[in-house]
């Protein structure tokens, strides 16, 4: 209690930039109700929790506190991502599976979604289209064609010799005329 009577009777005068006394000033009036005891709850406060305002301690755990405040705006948003992607269309699916078929589109359908193949109507074309077939007449064109081109090469092939060097790998040699190589290139380039 003495004490207490000392602190209120001795004043002493400190020297503090004029900028800071008002901030000061207004920070006072929101703590206690005067300047003397403001600055005692807050050296108070600082003895009590063993650290001053420039120590590491204190600048790690405003770092700490930013970067937690960082990646809790990363879960939140990660959360609220993850909502519009599967929450949000699963509970329109089930919606609408239990509220009834309120599709805009399915509504304007009249046509059945299924029709039995047996009971469709196509010409001939499509008929040949859908069964992937190929008429009779394309069929043996397709045929002789390529039963000439076995010919030509089978002619090809037979005008071939081996050539077996003395030094060297052995090789083909083909005995046909410039032109008729020329046409066969030309041939075969356009397929």
């Amino acid at each position: 209690m003495e004490i207490s009577k000392q602190k209120k009777s001795t004043f002493s005068a400190i020297s503090i930039n004029r900028i800071t006394a008002e901030r000061f000033r207004e920070y006072s009036k929101t703590v206690t109700k005067s300047h003397t005891e403001t600055i005692d709850t807050m050296i108070d406060f600082f003895e009590k929790a063993n650290i001053t305002p420039k120590s590491t301690f204190m600048m790690s755990f405003y770092k700490f506190q930013k970067y937690m405040m960082g990646r809790l705006d990363y879960i939140i948003e990660l959360l609220r991502e993850h909502e519009r992607k599967y929450h949000k269309p699963t509970h329109d699916m089930l919606k609408t599976l239990f509220e009834g078929n309120t599709c805009l589109e399915c509504a304007e359908r009249e046509e059945p979604l299924f029709i039995e193949p047996m009971f469709e109507k196509l010409t001939r074309e499509e008929w040949n289209l859908k069964e992937d077939t190929v008429p009779k007449e394309k069929y043996d064109a397709m045929i002789n064609e390529r039963n000439e081109e076995r010919k030509r090469i089978l002619r090809i092939l037979k005008k071939t010799t081996l050539v077996k060097p003395r030094f060297g790998k052995a090789y083909h040699k083909l005995e046909i005329e410039a032109t008729e190589l020329a046409i066969l290139k030309r041939k075969f380039e356009n397929y």
